[in-house]
């Protein structure tokens, strides 16, 4: 077997054992939101309570380092009145709590600070409850000594960081695939033998000192994140604080593997660099001890972007952990074809336009310029792909670019259409003429040379935003999405119902429900129009409020409150004395811009996999397209994309089947079809099919089967309202040992149980 046909099966090996290993990873997720913000708390925040209570618990959307995490409580006279026993709950790592003594009445101050595990980022802030007396002006809560930034230098760290790790790894890429085929290709012009060794070095020695860049920054990320996280200088930072940080933190863990994946990585560099022209140059002899050792280089900087992927807001992002932290990795390796390679080719042309000879210089740069093509167009469309999946992941909602995540993420945008036009250019027009036109090459090293600084401003922009708290969060806190007020509208037993909730947030709002026949004329001799209010994110228990009549089909409450952010659900029933009872239901969430957490808005988990699934199939049809449009499978160009597509379109597949097979019938704590009309249907459809021969009609535990059971069928009209949501699932769904109650796993779908969970509880 020759070594062209061993490097490419060992191409399409590698890449599809490294997708493999992704769906591996996707299959056992790890469990780990960026910054560890408040997601919910109990008491919550701006609560008025009758008693004092025994503790305050905090939900964090991030698990926290126990050492660097704290919570306490101040009286209004700022003295602490906590039992000083502030800890992370070790089942929950995003939980944390601390015990109060027997509070007088008065208002307190909840202040806590805390470092995220993912990120290692240090956050503060407070919140404020009462006990027996109202809030009165004093309720506005304010996060305290929160900056956009840990440190004004972190977003510039983390570009260096992220510049030197992506040139070095394209680079070497480059090397490996662009600079080292064309060198040592047969067709090589006489006159470059005395210069192949000259720009091969200049190559490996950008990649080495983008290497150094990103080890001299990361060191430096080492020393901000101890001074940050201990309030101490950059100077006090050395010893101590760092130790901490190292020994006890996972970032500290995860820094430590980045540093050693980069310096092995920069040995193998280094290594390659000392054998860079020795040696005889066959060019049917690819494996050579200097591609052996870029090889590993590669490898090793692939690893080290790894970790930073670990550790970004991919990693943060609850309910899609897995799938965030794989697609930011892919997009990070493309990045580093792109951009490093830009950054490498920059200063090979630069060699090529001042030693060598005309001729030469276009043979040579006519035959680079193809190979780096087919890989940026790759890149980009990667790039392209994972982005729209990380611009769901972090911003999710489109008012939450009005953020400064969103503005700077807009700008990024920006800059990346404007390289998309620069590669367009090169591509169809400055390619096309590089054999024909003498200022083609020149007009070419221009362009890449604005390509290269476009790269790292765009390089600058990742490095603010990763250091800035995603959109989503910053648009749940500041209530930005949510309207100032609400309105829903349904049909039930030929009524026009319609309900507007003001202000819609946490507090008391005003219900005001508007009735009206099927011609529009209002509805104004309803006997009982009553709303009950149940929170889906906390068992409150459920509030029961009557509307008064108002007159014109309108009922109304002036003070119904919602006691926490996030979401809820009011279910209506309008009684008439000439009609069937109208029922319907509304879901919803609340928030408020001083006072709600930071998880209100998230992707949906249930999209995450499914759109990583897609997101992996059209990366497969980018591959296999452009090996169809270099050769085809059959070819020596086309067969090391078709591996990866190949690889990538399997495990999307994968994806995309499991996300199929496990959606639908919610997470199993919440009854995910709120109770209105269609549901109520649906439900005693299936309850008169199911249940009725038992339960009886109106589910008294008479029906005609009933005789002689033992024990007898429950009267669901007193046993159901004992029991919440997730024990009348388990109920149905696999019976009651002992009983004539058998399980209804087989006969009912999970979407069709709860259909009678609504039904059932309607019953009275």
């Amino acid at each position: 077997m020759t070594d062209r046909a061993q490097r490419v099966i060992l191409v399409g090996l590698v890449i599809t054992l490294a997708l493999s290993a992704v769906s591996a990873f996707l299959v056992f997720p790890a469990g780990v939101s960026a910054h560890a913000n408040v997601a919910r708390s109990e008491p919550p925040a701006n609560a008025v309570l009758n008693d004092p209570p025994p503790q305050v618990v905090i939900w964090f959307t991030e698990p926290l380092e126990p050492a660097l995490s704290q919570i306490q409580v101040l009286s209004s006279d700022s003295q602490r009145v906590d039992n000083d026993d502030s800890a992370v709950v070790e089942e929950d790592p995003s939980v944390m709590s601390v015990s109060l003594g027997d509070l007088p009445n008065g208002t307190y101050t909840v202040a806590w600070k805390n470092v995220s595990t993912v990120d290692g980022h240090r956050v503060r802030g407070s919140f404020i409850f009462s006990v027996g007396e109202p809030l009165g002006g004093a309720a506005v809560v304010e996060t305290t000594g929160q900056g956009l930034f840990q440190s004004p230098s972190e977003p510039v760290i983390r570009w260096l960081v992220l510049l030197g790790g992506l040139a070095m790894v394209g680079g070497t890429a480059f090397h490996l695939l662009v600079l080292r085929p064309v060198l040592s290709s047969n067709g090589l012009p006489a006159g470059m033998a005395d210069f192949r060794a000259g720009i091969e070095k200049l190559a490996l020695r950008v990649v080495l000192s983008a290497g150094f860049v990103a080890l001299a920054a990361s060191l430096a990320h080492l020393v901000v994140q101890a001074a940050v996280v201990h309030d101490v200088s950059a100077m006090d930072a050395w010893g101590g604080p760092m130790k901490t940080i190292l020994v006890d933190t996972d970032w500290g863990q995860t820094w430590l593997w980045r540093i050693g994946l980069l310096s092995a990585g920069l040995v193998a560099t280094a290594l390659a660099l000392t054998l860079a022209g020795k040696g005889r140059w066959d060019p049917e002899s690819w494996w050579t001890p200097n591609n052996y050792l870029l090889i590993g280089a590669l490898l090793l900087g692939a690893g080290m972007l790894f970790t930073i992927s670990w550790t970004s807001h991919g990693a943060a992002t609850a309910g899609i952990e897995s799938q965030s932290i794989t697609s930011d990795f892919i997009h990070l390796l493309a990045s580093s074809l792109w951009a490093g390679g830009i950054l490498v080719f920059l200063p090979s042309l630069i060699f090529l336009n001042r030693r060598v000879g005309r001729e030469d210089r276009t043979a040579v740069i006519a035959a680079m310029t193809p190979r780096f093509s087919a890989v940026a167009v790759i890149s980009m469309g990667v790039l392209i792909i994972t982005g729209i999946y990380g611009t769901w992941a972090q911003v999710t909602i489109i008012e939450a670019f009005g953020t400064t995540y969103g503005w700077s993420l807009a700008g990024k945008l920006g800059l990346v259409l404007l390289i998309l036009v620069l590669g367009g250019v090169n591509l169809i027009w400055i390619r096309r003429r590089l054999e024909t036109h003498q200022s083609a090459p020149l007009w070419l090293g221009r362009l890449i040379a604005v390509e290269a600084v476009v790269a790292v401003l765009i390089v600058l922009a990742v490095g603010f935003l990763t250091s800035l708290e995603p959109a989503r969060q910053v648009a749940s806190r500041e209530g930005i999405g949510f309207s100032d007020g609400l309105e829903f509208k349904d049909t039930a037993e030929g009524l026009d119902i319609e309900l507007t909730v003001s202000p819609g947030q946490v507090g008391a709002n005003e219900f005001v429900v508007s009735l009206a026949d099927r011609f529009g004329n209002p509805v104004d001799n309803a006997d009982d129009v009553s709303i009950d209010i149940t929170s889906l994110d906390v068992d409150l228990g459920k509030t029961t409020l009557i509307a008064e009549n108002m007159g014109g089909g309108k009922y109304g409450i002036e003070e119904g409150l919602f006691s926490v952010s996030g979401a809820w659900q009011t279910a209506l029933i309008v009684r008439r004395p000439d009609s069937f009872d109208a029922r319907t239901a509304f879901r919803f969430i609340t928030a408020k811009t001083t006072a709600s957490g930071s998880a209100l808005i998230s992707p949906d988990p249930d999209k995450g996999q499914v759109f990583l699934g897609l997101e992996l199939v059209g990366g497969a049809v980018l591959f296999i397209g452009v090996g169809l449009a270099v050769g085809g499978w059959r070819t020596r160009r086309g067969t090391p994309l078709f591996a990866p597509g190949a690889a990538a379109a399997v495990v999307g597949a994968v994806l995309l089947a499991g996300s199929v097979v496990g959606g639908g019938g919610g997470d199993g704590r919440t009854n995910p079809f709120p109770p209105n009309q269609a549901s109520l249907a649906a439900g005693q459809e299936l309850y008169v099919q199911n249940c009725l021969v038992c339960h009886g009609e109106l589910g008294l535990g008479d029906g005609p089967g009933s005789e002689g059971l033992n024990p007898p069928p429950a009267n669901l009209i007193i046993h159901v309202p004992l029991h919440p949501d997730p024990d009348l699932y388990e109920i149905i769904s696999d019976g009651i040992f002992g009983s004539a109650m058998n399980p209804f796993e087989r006969v009912l779908s999970a979407e069709e149980i709860w259909h009678v969970i609504n039904y059932i509880q309607t019953l009275e």
